[in-house]
């Protein structure tokens, strides 16, 4: 499954200077993400904010994976799934408010599927550079979005909102380049079935989502979703 990985550093300097660091996308890998995966994604990080300062305000990886098939693509109506891991040093921050991609004068917000708060190890870098407070979720984009020039962002709970995680566009397969409207329809409802067992192939080790309903403000949307 072609999938691009790759790892976002937003540096807030203690004089509350602005500093951001995007990575260069990865190599299209194959294969699941664990994670441990995204542990050592964001040790990698923690480790480069180090060289330049000695404590950051918050950091980031996300990872995500488009349709195997033409067939699982119509089945997630045409969107891609997308891995947001965050770390931070104050837990007010958390959860997220959302993620959303910003291409143009559209904003276009992505739908949660799950959340979860994760420990950070005490003696990690990550722990000590990035802070204590994890949180790893489960969105769904699509897939026009995510292949249009714009930045995936992310909004916390307080204080920082349209934190970038990726410069887009994302290398989607062939077969999804070649569809001529890759916007989802209006009326189209994704196989949560088909996303649940994408998340199970290609993120091992995850806790399986039990698609929240009820999180503002993707509560209409996820009510539209079928099971």
């Amino acid at each position: 499954m072609p999938r691009i990985a790759v790892i976002l550093l937003l540096l807030l300097l203690s004089n509350s200077a602005l500093a951001q660091i995007l990575s260069k996308p990865r190599p299209t890998t194959r294969g699941a993400v664990s994670p441990a995966d995204i542990a050592e994604r964001l040790e990698k990080s923690a480790n480069e904010t180090a060289r330049l300062v000695p404590r950051a305000a918050r950091g980031s990886a996300i990872d995500f994976a488009w349709p195997m098939t033409s067939e699982e693509y119509a089945a997630t109506a045409k969107h891609v799934l997308v891995l947001v891991s965050v770390v931070t040093q104050d837990a007010a921050e958390l959860p997220l408010r959302r993620i959303h991609i910003r291409a143009g004068d559209k904003d276009v917000e992505l739908v949660r599927l799950s959340h979860e708060l994760v420990g950070v190890a005490k003696g990690s870098r990550t722990f000590s550079v990035l802070g204590p407070y994890r949180e790893d979720g489960f969105y769904l984009a699509p897939a026009s979005a995510m292949m249009a020039e714009g930045y995936l962002q992310a909004d916390f709970a307080t204080r920082r909102s349209d934190f970038n995680l990726y410069k887009l566009p994302g290398t989607a397969p062939d077969f999804i380049r070649s569809d001529k409207n890759p916007e989802p329809p209006p009326d189209s409802k994704p196989d949560l079935a088909a996303v649940r067992a994408m998340i199970v192939r290609e993120y091992k080790g995850f806790k399986p989502p039990t698609f929240e309903r009820t999180i503002a403000p993707f509560s209409k949307k996820l009510a539209g979703l079928a099971l």
